[in-house]
């Protein structure tokens, strides 16, 4: 018989893994959304750019801003497959199995990637958006805040974390093979 807490963690879990399966299609549809809108939208919703826009896109630059848009969300939809094949593992009742490592190695390892692709999202959007400035107003920006750090050390740990469960699944092996 099963207890209430390891039924209350399968229900639970099922409820994240559709959680984490809507996200998965519901980011790069607010990123289309968002560059589609971006030149009717308040100027608050253009205060995370790395540049000022001060004036309307043309669409080839609406375009190219999605596209690279995509590449920090490909990183957290890359976190979010893993976040929801942890939580279908979860509702299983299956915790400590190489395939729960496996899964928190690579949400820490998305972590990480995280930093270096809004690194790169950071400069190649400051290009484009300024691309059609006059020369000596295009920009060239790349930032690193301690937001970045605090989610490269959010990444470590999980790492660390995934090497603590290993331990933990090989020993949880061990003892279901010891006769």
């Amino acid at each position: 018989m099963e207890s209430k807490n390891r039924i209350h963690i399968r229900n639970v879990s099922a409820k994240f893994k559709i959680l984490f399966g809507a996200l998965i299609i519901i980011k790069p549809l607010s990123d289309l959304l968002y560059w589609i809108n971006f030149n009717h939208l308040p100027s608050g919703f253009n205060n995370e750019l790395p540049v000022a826009v001060t004036a309307p896109l043309s669409p080839s630059t609406l375009a190219l801003a999605f596209l690279i848009s995509l590449i920090p969300t490909s990183v957290v939809i890359y976190g979010l497959v893993n976040l929801k094949a942890l939580f279908a593992l979860y509702e299983k009742g299956i915790v400590f199995t190489q395939k729960n490592v496996q899964c928190f190695r690579h949400i820490g390892l998305a972590l990480i990637a995280l930093i270096f692709a809004g690194l790169i999202h950071g400069a190649l959007l400051s290009v484009v958006l300024t691309f059609q400035n006059p020369e000596g107003q295009r920009m060239l920006s790349l930032t690193f805040g301690s937001e970045d750090l605090s989610t490269l050390i959010m990444g470590a740990m999980i790492i660390l974390v995934s090497w603590v469960m290993n331990e933990a699944a090989s020993l949880e092996h061990e003892h279901v093979h010891t006769v």
